[in-house]
């Protein structure tokens, strides 16, 4: 009878340990920082995509505010970044309008950036470490772009 009594404390035992396994996923690094552009704070709206290079991982996005600065999120839930290097992406978010067609803010439309930074082959690249990263980006748009900015 004693070996009886314990299996219903190690299914529940077992239960509980699904579940914490299911549950956030700890991607071992978070990201934040500021967006310059010819020096000043970027504008509020700018997305900011984190690519992971050289793995199947998931990529991060974070939105500029009023102070130019953003965090990166893994899910809409979740921040976080994956660790390793990252292509950094930038351009315009985008707001949709009544018709449903996609279109860039007002605030934004004179923004002066590249677009060589927008894609896949953006030249802006960053290492991410794990635990917490500072990750400044500055935007020159009076020279070419490097990847060392």
């Amino acid at each position: 009878m004693h070996a009886t009594c314990r299996s219903p404390w190690l299914l529940v035992a077992g239960c509980l340990a699904a579940l914490v396994g299911c549950g956030r996923r700890d991607i071992g690094a978070t990201a934040g920082g500021l967006v310059t552009i010819d020096g000043k704070p970027a504008l509020a709206g700018i997305r900011i995509d984190f690519q992971p290079q050289g793995t199947s991982g998931s990529p991060s996005m974070g939105i500029t505010d009023a102070a130019g600065r953003y965090e990166l999120w893994f899910t809409a839930a979740h921040k976080g970044v994956m660790p390793g290097e990252c292509r950094v992406m930038l351009q315009p978010s985008r707001e949709y309008g009544p018709d449903g067609t996609p279109r860039i803010p007002e605030p934004l439309k004179s923004l002066r950036l590249p677009a060589e930074y927008a894609g896949e082959q953006s030249p802006l690249t960053r290492t991410v470490k794990p635990g917490w990263n500072q990750i400044d980006i500055a935007i020159d748009t009076t020279s070419t772009p490097n990847s060392s900015k």
